[in-house]
């Protein structure tokens, strides 16, 4: 699939985008097996046009993942009435033990966009870090937003 092509002229994009970068919690959905779906609120960074979750190795997502299944990314419906939305269809990556090397760089913005959920949490970074040892890389072929 061709990589989702961004259009900062696009109003629709323009808020996407400000959302991606904004929110603390989206929600990353997998199907099992049998095809039954599962969708899950996770953290995740946007980063270069990417969606990227740490994760415990052990989760559903990540078995799921690793036989196949595709992925969709979506945040909480915004605005008013839920009329903010933003659902990215795209190609998952799975990188097992990948998130100490993926972190590394970027510590010091993860901290700040999650400080207060890390504090709540009650485990340090380096404790997430370990235990969240799976990395999920989902680049968007599609977005549908309004």
């Amino acid at each position: 699939m061709s990589e989702l092509v961004w259009d900062e002229t696009d109003p629709v994009h323009v808020k996407a985008l400000a959302a991606l970068r904004r929110e603390l919690v989206g929600w990353i959905s997998t199907v099992d097996r049998a095809g039954a779906p599962r969708s899950v609120p996770v953290w995740f960074f946007w980063e270069d046009g990417e969606v990227v979750i740490i994760t415990r190795p052990d989760t559903a997502k990540v078995k799921h993942l690793r036989a196949g299944s595709a992925a969709q990314f979506h945040l909480n419906a915004g605005g008013p009435f839920g009329d903010d939305v933003v659902i990215l269809s795209g190609d998952a990556e799975l990188r097992e033990g990948g998130t100490a090397a993926w972190m590394a760089p970027r510590r010091e913005a993860y901290e700040v966009k999650y400080r207060e959920a890390i504090a709540d949490y009650g485990m340090p970074l380096d404790d997430i870090v370990e235990s969240f040892s799976a990395l999920i890389l989902l680049r968007p072929t599609k977005l549908l937003a309004w």
